[in-house]
């Protein structure tokens, strides 16, 4: 039994762990008893501004919390979450989910086995004008999608831009067509370290419905947007200014601006609610393992290449 308040734990004080641990402490139901880093002068002075304790082991978090953000490298995302899930602990991992999909298969397992919430971090999935596309765009026959932002060399680069960024676009295609995928190809082009920097990709769905994904971290903007085509029409989604446009085939464009809460608060407290159980996951570790599938048979069957040596 939970208490009325739900214990929480943040693993990983990143850019983005530390939105997590902001978010659950301004959650009126949620204690944020403790936080994660190796960092250790950094975390102490983040734990004492969150009012919560500072720890350089995430084990230390087991018996003190019933739920946890998993906030590290993509290579630690399976140890992590497997040891809270052994200990009754409920988990949001970030995505990409794990490094490989047996990894992912087994997490499931665990999670399923102990009666647990596992979900995956696919904040897009909470942006308002995301729900209103998928609601939107039903039947597609054709979606292009760019993401791409300037490169940035304090950022994390684990894993190469498909896994990166791109991933986020696969996880929206997916739910849009809730189809099967039947024919995967793209193309990457490392510029920075071994993996691509920049990549782009085809793939077809069982429904017919055709996707062509482009993502960048080595652009001169930042831009994210999503267009798909019915047949009768096409939607077009610019996530950063969380505006849908309908162009209706012989019609009048339509614009609307969906404003709404943060989303990450918004999937933080989706979380909250789905270990309460008041609600039910919106991307499960099914739906994470799917995308990752779907993402490393990319990464696997792509065209890498290399910019040519200056002389």
């Amino acid at each position: 039994m939970l208490s009325s308040r739900t214990n929480v734990g943040v693993v990983g004080l990143g850019q983005w762990g530390k939105h997590h641990a902001r978010v659950y402490a301004g959650l009126p139901d949620v204690r944020l008893v403790g936080v994660v880093d190796l960092a250790v002068p950094e975390t102490r002075s983040f734990a004492h501004r969150y009012k919560t304790e500072a720890f350089t082991d995430h084990r230390k978090l087991i018996g003190k919390v019933d739920a946890v953000s998993i906030v590290v490298p993509t290579a630690l995302h399976y140890e992590i979450a497997r040891d809270f899930l052994n200990a009754g602990v409920h988990v949001l991992v970030e995505k990409p989910m794990t490094t490989t999909t047996e990894e992912a298969a087994d997490l499931v397992r665990l999670a399923n086995d102990r009666e647990l919430k596992l979900l995956v971090g696919h904040v897009e999935r909470f942006k308002p004008a995301v729900r209103r596309l998928v609601q939107l765009a039903k039947e597609p026959v054709f979606i292009q999608t760019r993401r791409v932002r300037p490169y940035d060399a304090t950022r994390v680069m684990d894993v190469g831009v498909v896994l990166d960024l791109m991933i986020h676009d696969i996880d929206i295609v997916l739910s849009i067509t809730r189809g099967r995928v039947t024919e995967i190809e793209g193309m990457g082009v490392r510029i920075h370290n071994a993996h691509e920097d920049l990549a782009v990709a085809k793939v077809q769905m069982s429904s017919g419905c055709v996707a062509w994904l482009l993502a960048s971290r080595v652009s001169a903007e930042k831009v994210a947007e999503i267009e798909v085509t019915t047949a009768n029409r096409s939607i077009r989604l610019d996530y950063h200014r969380q505006q849908i446009t309908i162009h209706p085939f012989g019609g009048e464009t339509e614009r609307m601006l969906i404003r709404g809460d943060e989303p990450l608060r918004a999937e933080l407290r989706h979380f909250m609610n789905c270990v309460q159980g008041l609600e039910r996951p919106l991307v499960t570790g099914e739906d994470g393992l799917r995308v990752l599938e779907v993402t490393l048979n990319l990464v696997q069957r792509m065209a890498i290449v290399s910019p040519p040596l200056k002389v």
